[in-house]
C-alpha cells in the first residue's frame, strides 16, 4: 500500500512539474489561438467608424509585428520597438473596444517572448481591464496570471487566476482552477489547495485537468 501510495504521489509530482516547466509557451499559445476565434466576434459588434479605423490601424500593425517576427531580421529588435511605441499609442487611444484589447495583449505576447515578465504582466492585466465583462478579459488575467508565476508573485498569480476563473463563458476555466490549487499547494496552503481541486472536480468532472486535480488530492491525503 506504502508503494502504491508512493507511485500515486510520485506521477502527480511530475504532472506538476511539466506544467510548471512549460508556463511559458502556454502565455503564447493562449494568446495566440483564443484572441483569434475572439476577433471575428467582437469586431463585428464595433459600428462606430473611428473605432473600426482603429480596429483596422491596430490589426495591420499586428501583421506588421508577426511579418517581421517571421522573417527574423538583423534589425528587428529596432524595428520591434518602433512599433511597440505605436501599439502602445493605439491601445491608450483605444478606450474600451477590441483594438485597444489586442493592442494590449501583443504587446504583452511581445514581452512575453523577451521574457521581460513585468512588462507582460502589465500589458496584459490591461488588456483585461478594457473589457472585463467580456471572456476575453479571462484570456487576459490568465497570462497575466502566468507571468505573475514565472515572477514567484505567487499572491498576485492567485488572484489573476481566479480572476479569469470568473471571467464569464472563459474556456480554459478548468486550467485556472488547477493553477489555484498547484500554487496553493506551493505555499503550503493545503486546505485552499483541496478546496480548489474539489471545486474543479464538481464543476468539470470529466475535464482532463480535474484528472490531474483528483491524482493531487489523492496525494495530498496521504500526506
Amino acid at each position: 500500500m506504502a508503494e502504491q501510495n508512493e507511485q500515486v504521489s510520485s506521477f502527480s509530482d511530475r504532472c506538476v512539474q511539466l506544467l510548471t516547466n512549460h508556463r511559458k509557451p502556454i502565455v503564447i499559445v493562449l494568446v495566440t489561438v483564443c484572441v483569434l476565434t475572439a476577433g471575428g466576434l467582437i469586431v463585428s459588434s464595433i459600428t462606430a467608424h473611428k473605432a473600426k479605423n482603429a480596429s483596422m490601424e491596430t490589426e495591420a500593425l499586428i501583421t506588421e509585428w508577426t511579418d517581421l517576427r517571421a522573417k527574423n531580421a538583423e534589425d528587428m529588435s529596432a524595428k520591434e520597438d518602433a512599433l511597440v511605441e505605436k501599439l502602445e499609442k493605439q491601445a491608450a487611444a483605444g478606450g474600451a473596444t477590441y483594438a485597444a484589447f489586442r493592442a494590449y495583449t501583443t504587446l504583452g505576447e511581445i514581452y512575453a517572448l523577451r521574457k521581460d515578465w513585468e512588462k507582460a504582466l502589465s500589458f496584459y492585466e490591461k488588456a483585461g481591464a478594457v473589457l472585463p465583462k467580456n471572456y476575453t478579459a479571462g484570456i487576459a488575467y490568465f497570462n497575466a496570471a502566468a507571468c505573475a508565476d514565472e515572477l514567484q508573485q505567487f499572491e498576485k498569480a492567485l488572484g489573476l487566476y481566479t480572476l479569469s476563473a470568473a471571467s464569464e463563458d472563459f474556456p480554459l476555466k478548468p486550467r485556472a482552477l488547477f493553477n489555484i490549487g498547484r500554487i496553493e499547494e506551493s505555499l503550503s496552503h493545503t486546505d485552499k489547495a483541496i478546496e480548489a481541486y474539489t471545486k474543479l472536480a464538481e464543476l468539470y468532472p470529466d475535464n482532463d485537468w480535474t484528472l490531474l486535480g483528483k491524482s493531487r488530492l489523492i496525494a495530498l491525503s496521504i500526506q
